[in-house]
């Protein structure tokens, strides 16, 4: 008995020592990445294994701005940074999935990450060695503020504070410089060839940014058809677009959605291009990007922080 209890630890060690490596590219919560979430929990009392070097966990960003327009950056700005972050060979990414399955299974939702105690928890969970997220809230008008905290998970200690100022429709330019403070602090040395790759935008158009944010929330309630309207919309503003065409691509290949779902995400989508009524009796839906760029400048100033 006393025997397969140790190797039933090691087993779920060595799963847990090679999750950070599993399908970084997904963006659907499957039943997979479910199970492992649960089995994580229920052996994390056994977990004493150090986490794979180098290995980072990049946090949801909890909006406490009172501005439901800004939820999508929560996951979004989160994603931006693990999407180029995973560029580089010297880091293995924490995917979003793994991160997302984890926060369903210990029903934190968003706020529950950023508190002191559950991040490092989340970080041994996630067998990462650094995190990095933070808050969202108000300051000074018309100015967008990020400053986040890097926690090195082993030992909990701050080892760096990235920040960045500017202005909504700057977000693009606004998570380039985190990334790069990100990757100073890491003390992670670049090439003239990945810098470049680096300083590539995942696009410049704000709504399509914004849609491809709203449809992998969608997505991860199980809303797929939603998912599937928004990730079009997103492509039809920016038809370069990687990130929503692959999580279109994967909806399909898991038969998620499908031929039948046309005719309805045609209908969605006109219905979300028009409706401005019907949003407001949900926080999943958001007044328009492009509605807050022509409305002019934020009533307040966003502060990121832990």
């Amino acid at each position: 008995m006393k025997r397969t209890a140790i190797v039933s630890v090691m087993v779920v060690t060595c799963v847990l020592l090679a999750a950070p490596a599993l399908s970084w590219a997904g963006q659907v919560v499957t039943g997979e990445v479910k199970a492992w979430a649960r089995q994580a929990l229920e052996q994390e009392a056994a977990l004493v294994s150090a986490p794979a070097p180098n290995t980072l966990a990049v946090l949801y960003f909890h909006n406490t701005t009172g501005s439901a327009q800004l939820d999508p950056l929560q996951k979004g700005l989160a994603f931006m940074l693990m999407t180029d972050l995973s560029k580089l060979e010297q880091l293995q990414l924490v995917e979003r999935v793994k991160l997302q399955a984890l926060v369903d299974e210990l029903d934190l939702g968003i706020s529950g990450l950023v508190d002191t105690d559950t991040a490092p928890r989340v970080g041994r969970l996630l067998q990462a060695t650094y995190v990095v997220g933070g808050n969202l809230s108000k300051a000074q008008e018309a100015e967008l503020a990020i400053l986040s905290d890097m926690l090195k998970v082993p030992d909990e200690s701050v080892i760096g504070n990235p920040e960045t100022r500017g202005m909504l429709d700057q977000i693009f330019a606004l998570e380039k410089e985190l990334l790069f403070q990100i990757i100073e602090i890491l003390k992670v040395e670049l090439t003239p060839e990945e810098k470049i790759e680096l300083e590539k935008p995942l696009t410049t158009d704000l709504d399509a940014l914004f849609s491809l944010f709203r449809a992998m929330d969608s997505s991860d309630k199980g809303n797929y058809r939603r998912a599937e309207i928004l990730y079009k919309k997103a492509l039809g503003k920016d038809p370069a677009l990687s990130p929503a065409r692959d999580a279109l691509d994967e909806l399909t290949r898991l038969n998620l959605i499908g031929p039948r779902d046309r005719s309805t995400a045609l209908m969605g989508s006109i219905q979300e291009s028009t409706s401005n009524t019907s949003s407001l009796t949900t926080r999943d839906t958001e007044l328009r990007s492009g509605d807050l760029l022509r409305r002019g400048s934020l009533t307040g100033d966003i502060l990121v922080q832990w």
